[in-house]
């Protein structure tokens, strides 16, 4: 298999499959996408508006109209671009909040603000603010609205005052009080990476304080999350330092894990060896524990010594989704399992990076992609034996964000490869 085949694979994928389901949610009228899909995509249960996915949506059409300018895709550049800016109207006008938080969680299909949980208001998460703001950041690289990378930067501040006071809100998973969440320091690792990049596209005077933060978060993960003992990045320590024996202090999320080391490679941008090298480990470690040897596959949560979850119980909601759903099988998991892996093989050449991406990759397309072609995109949820579930995975939406984003991006990353018959499998 050769990089130029690899990459009209996941471009076809992306016109063919994932843009054809979604180009018939943009809610054309009044912005953003509908989302409220059930999970095999065949029917649409509401049009209520989830903000952290409008947020995402917004990202994925900027940079999809990027990639159509470089001929990477083939979409409906002008289409796309007016998607987007309704899209950016709908978040600006609809779902930002006063004193009384960032952004709201849940709009209904006119914009009006709605609690997603009876009696805590309408912000109830800063992962929301966290996507609103890479959504307008990306619009602000790509169209060159510096409009909206000032609101984006207002945002980003009013976050990091309410997260410097310690008002943690991230509904619908709380962390539990004395603990600190691996997280929060992978999501802004992120979020500085994508601020950075449009701060300096735009020549903007804090774009380099971005890029120092998306380090620090950065080397937070890779030394105050990672547990040199295992090799493997701690979902949840507590904030005393101790390494307790709780369900919530034991379990690892192998998906996770890989999402966020491709966060890191993003904030590495000096080449650091011993930085990247930590990185390789880390994910080579994380394969080998949260591969499922029987059915195939990536776990979505493993105790630490690479069995089920297991340990003591406090009573936190949060270890019953740990214990209930650890061996199941998540399309973003996966879609985050290809980027990684394949990134990491083609900056390494490590056969063993080329071997997981290829094992992912049979996995990946012989159990997620929907039965029903009619209607495409993927299926978001699977047993352990591969098997579709018909279950709620933290929101009761079908999100356009992982297997979109992680397409696009293996389509960018393959175009550093794309030579004639360049093969990267040997």
């Amino acid at each position: 298999m050769d990089a130029e085949k690899l990459q009209k694979k996941y471009r076809d994928l992306i016109e063919k499959d994932l843009m054809r389901f979604w180009e018939k949610a943009f809610d054309t009228e009044k912005g953003g996408v509908f989302t409220c899909f059930t999970n095999d995509g065949s029917r649409l249960i509401s049009t209520d508006k989830y903000v952290w996915s409008q947020g995402r949506m917004l990202w994925v059409l900027s940079r999809l109209c990027e990639m159509c300018g470089r001929g990477l895709v083939s979409i409906d550049r002008a289409g796309y671009e007016r998607q987007a800016e309704k899209t950016f109207r709908l978040i600006a006008d609809h779902a930002l909040l006063g004193d009384g938080g960032v952004c709201a969680y849940l709009l209904d299909r006119d914009g009006n603000k709605k609690e997603s949980i009876s009696g805590k208001g309408f912000y109830t998460s800063y992962f929301v603010d966290c996507f609103v703001i890479m959504g307008m950041m990306e619009y602000a690289r790509v169209f060159g609205k510096s409009d909206a990378a000032e609101l984006g930067l207002r945002l980003f501040d009013k976050m990091m005052t309410y997260l410097g006071r310690g008002e943690i809100r991230s509904e619908p998973y709380p962390v539990k009080k004395g603990f600190a969440p691996h997280s929060e320091s992978m999501i802004l690792c992120n979020v500085c990476c994508v601020v950075r990049d449009a701060l300096r596209k735009l020549g903007h005077p804090r774009a380099e304080e971005f890029a120092e933060a998306a380090k620090r978060h950065m080397k937070k993960i890779l030394f105050g999350f990672y547990d040199p003992k295992l090799g493997l990045i701690r979902e949840m320590v507590d904030r005393s330092g101790a390494f307790g024996n709780s369900v919530l202090e034991r379990h690892i999320a192998p998906g996770h894990c890989n999402e966020c080391m491709w966060f890191c490679m993003d904030a590495v941008e000096d080449g650091d060896a011993a930085i990247l090298e930590r990185i390789d480990r880390i994910v080579e470690k994380n394969m080998a524990v949260g591969w499922d040897r029987e059915y195939g596959g990536v776990y979505r949560f493993l105790d630490r010594d690479g069995n089920a979850p297991h340990g003591g119980r406090s009573g936190d909601p949060y270890e019953d989704l740990i214990l209930d759903t650890w061996d199941t099988k998540l399309w973003w998991v996966h879609a985050e399992t290809l980027y990684t892996t394949l990134r990491c093989y083609l900056r390494t050449g490590k056969p063993a990076f080329g071997g997981w991406y290829r094992r992912t990759e049979e996995y990946v397309f012989r159990h997620f992609p929907n039965p029903n072609r009619e209607i495409g995109e993927w299926i978001q949820i699977l047993d352990r034996q591969g098997r579709p579930l018909d279950k709620v995975v933290a929101l009761p939406v079908k999100d356009p964000y992982h297997i979109l984003r992680d397409t696009m991006l293996i389509v960018e990353l393959l175009e550093k490869y794309r030579t004639p018959a360049h093969g990267i499998f040997g």
